[in-house]
């Protein structure tokens, strides 16, 4: 039991309060039906708090939220990323059309000179 009881303590999670710190693990310390119970919070108390607090049978919830968040901005940022890469793919073809249409008009223009001399030389065939 002992093995196991000093392994959890080298596992304890790292967690994080809202300035983004590492929140110390705290135990209770003044009498009461809490003491001895373990407990994160601000690094900062009690100078300052962000009000990050969770006692440590919480944690696990926790760190399924901040998993989950964290899931939820990798997502974010991978679709930002397809985003900036659409919008570049975007500009990609918008200058390939403009492109196409400018071969387009100077086709265009070379077929209509090729047929108006043609009828020149017919013209002038013919007169």
């Amino acid at each position: 039991a002992s093995g196991s009881s000093s392994q959890s303590k080298l596992s304890s999670p790292v967690l994080k309060c809202y300035h983004n710190e590492v929140a110390p693990l705290i135990a209770v310390r003044h009498n009461g039906p809490r003491l001895g119970m373990k407990f994160y919070a601000c690094g900062y108390w009690p100078k300052a708090t962000c009000g990050f607090f969770s006692w440590v049978d919480d944690v696990n919830h926790i760190q399924d939220m901040q998993f989950q968040l964290l899931e939820k901005y990798t997502t974010i940022t991978d679709l930002e990323n397809k985003v900036k890469m659409l919008k570049e793919e975007n500009e990609n073809l918008k200058e390939l059309l403009t492109e196409a249409r400018i071969e387009c008009n100077e086709r265009r223009i070379m077929m209509e000179c090729e047929v108006d001399d043609k009828r020149d030389t017919y013209a002038l065939l013919l007169s």
